[in-house]
């Protein structure tokens, strides 16, 4: 996916998320966003994304670098993620004040049965961590697990779930499903394909 491809994506998603807001039921929304139509950020700069890249030690995956160059951050990324991290905010999960995740999903209380699985404290501790706030949820990005295209796969978690991360293919994977549950709580009227 490329800044093309993000932008307009992004722009209904924005429109859906204001319009749909209520301010009984939701906390406020940022005026800035609400005068520009538009949950995002200022894009980052190409030099901004090679200098996260030099910091992390990695490239990172197409659909993360593209999200970037078209918003440097995000709010609101469904129900229960509130701020996603720009360029200069990706952090390892393991070096964030969120690290406690890894702790968690190690004890064996929590552990996989499945023996062909890999442990999910083991995935959480090598994990890019894109959100930066959240109702007890996370979203994760992990640098070993890639497909063919260099896309990471994508994590969701949430302490409330009763369930390990979910896993999906890519950082836009895991970004379309969180605007799908978006969908299917809030009802909006809009194109989702929920």
């Amino acid at each position: 996916m490329n800044r093309e491809q993000w932008q307009p994506f992004l722009k209904l998603w924005s429109e859906e998320w204001i319009n749909g807001h209520d301010p009984e039921r939701d906390g406020p929304l940022d005026d800035e966003a609400v005068r520009d139509g538009w949950l995002g950020f200022a894009p980052a700069s190409a030099d901004e994304v090679a200098a996260a890249e030099a910091r992390l030690g990695r490239t990172l995956p197409p659909s993360l670098r593209a999200f970037l160059l078209t918003t440097n951050g995000w709010r609101d990324a469904g129900n229960f993620i509130y701020r996603l991290a720009g360029a200069s905010e990706l952090a390892w999960l393991a070096d964030t004040d969120d690290s406690s995740w890894i702790d968690a999903y190690s004890d064996t209380e929590f552990a996989d049965e499945d023996e062909d699985e890999e442990p999910e404290g083991e995935i959480l501790a090598r994990s890019l961590r894109l959100s930066l706030d959240g109702d007890a949820a996370v979203m994760l990005l992990d640098p070993k697990d890639i497909d063919e295209r260099g896309e990471w796969a994508g994590y969701w978690l949430a302490s409330w779930s009763g369930m390990g991360p979910e896993r999906f293919d890519s950082f836009y994977d895991l970004m379309y499903h969180q605007y799908t549950r978006f969908h299917r709580l809030r009802q909006p009227e809009g194109k989702s394909g929920a």
